[in-house]
């Protein structure tokens, strides 16, 4: 996933590192729309992250995950915050 070129209001706003390679991936992209237009917008490579059950596995997880639950987020306190913080910041942006 990257910004458009032929987009310039599009950018970056997250990125991640693959566990397995090392390599440097983007997770989302932001855009600020068009004045008149149709309004700001983000497109997000990894749609769990906005379930419920990986912010606390012990929620129960949908029929399409055949994985084991992990517990990062009930260890992790700060990871967690940190996941609250990201979509307050996204749903405040996308709001004005």
């Amino acid at each position: 996933m990257s910004a458009p070129s032929d987009r310039p209001d599009a950018r970056v706003i997250a990125t991640g590192r693959s566990k397995a390679t090392d390599r440097a991936f983007n997770i989302a992209v932001a855009f600020e729309g068009e004045p008149g237009g149709e309004g700001r917008g983000l497109a997000q490579s990894t749609f769990h992250h906005f379930a419920d059950y990986n912010w606390d596995p012990r929620s129960d997880c949908p029929s399409f995950v055949d994985e084991a639950p992990g517990d990062a987020m009930v260890r992790d306190p700060e990871g967690l915050r940190q996941t609250h913080a990201y979509m307050a910041n996204i749903a405040g942006w996308l709001s004005r």
